[in-house]
């Protein structure tokens, strides 16, 4: 084995929003080719993401094959093709109901949605706020209508407070209860307390008896930051805030730039 094969990563976690995908949602021909190259390679990749299964499909459709999907900030761990789902975790279920009423009752006008095993609903606003041609289904009135089933993350926006505003008001509320993370877009994810990307690929690493060391991530949000210092080589994309370059080892071109591509290159 030659020196730059030794070099090769095991594992790639790779985000979406921000970092593999546009800026406009696309995934370009260079970037699919790549990433098939790694897989060619025997570089498993994993597409890791806070979008839920079901959004997180629609990248993976477009991209071609993948090995796994770490879904929901890392709640969710499916390998493909098979669907089989890995690790799968959901929120205590009393929570979602009092949060959501503690949070109305000091945040009038806040909105929700409830993430379940299978999909999401959401209420009005929410579309909008997602990346363009993610799909969603029609919006509904009120969560608390919705039949009681498991709650994997609850989603919360507001049409009258920016983003840092609403991240105070909320931390008041909701204090050590849950996971509160930000994927880069107009609203704020709550999770399961201790339970991220990083936990998630940490578990997955074991299961595949790969060293960390041997694993590359690739990120640009807040809640890439855990993975991006777990990873045997952490990549901030150039896009990235300042919070999260100074959390990687390296910064790569842009999402825009085709930077997951143009650096996975370097390794052939």
């Amino acid at each position: 084995m030659n020196d730059r094969e030794s070099d090769r990563p095991q594992l790639v976690a790779i985000d979406v929003d921000g970092t593999l995908a546009r800026s406009d949602g696309s995934l370009s021909e260079k970037t699919c080719e790549t990433i098939a190259k790694a897989r060619s390679a025997n570089i498993k990749i994993v597409v890791a993401t806070g979008r839920p299964l079901i959004v997180a499909f629609d990248c993976v459709e477009k991209l071609g094959e993948v090995d796994f999907v770490v879904c929901s900030n890392g709640a969710m761990t499916v390998q493909l093709p098979s669907e089989e789902i890995l690790e799968d975790i959901f929120l205590p279920p009393e929570l979602p109901e009092s949060l959501v009423k503690s949070l109305r009752e000091k945040i009038p006008g806040v909105a929700f949605a409830y993430e379940f095993q299978r999909g999401v609903k959401a209420q009005y606003g929410l579309a909008e706020r997602l990346p363009s041609g993610v799909p969603i289904g029609e919006p509904i009135d009120d969560v608390l209508n919705l039949d009681a089933r498991p709650v994997r993350k609850i989603l919360a926006w507001h049409d009258d407070y920016e983003i840092p505003t609403l991240g105070r008001l909320i931390s008041e509320v909701v204090g050590n209860n849950v996971e509160i993370s930000s994927s880069g877009l107009d609203f704020f994810e709550f999770g399961t307390i201790g339970v991220n990307k990083a936990t998630a690929l940490e578990k997955l690493t074991k299961h595949l008896k790969i060293d960390s060391t041997k694993t590359w991530a690739f990120g640009d949000e807040q809640n890439d930051i855990e993975m991006l210092k777990w990873a045997g080589c952490g990549y901030a994309m150039s896009n990235a805030e300042p919070s999260v370059k100074e959390a990687a080892d390296f910064i790569a071109p842009s999402n825009d730039e085709d930077g997951v591509a143009v650096t996975l290159e370097s390794i052939f």
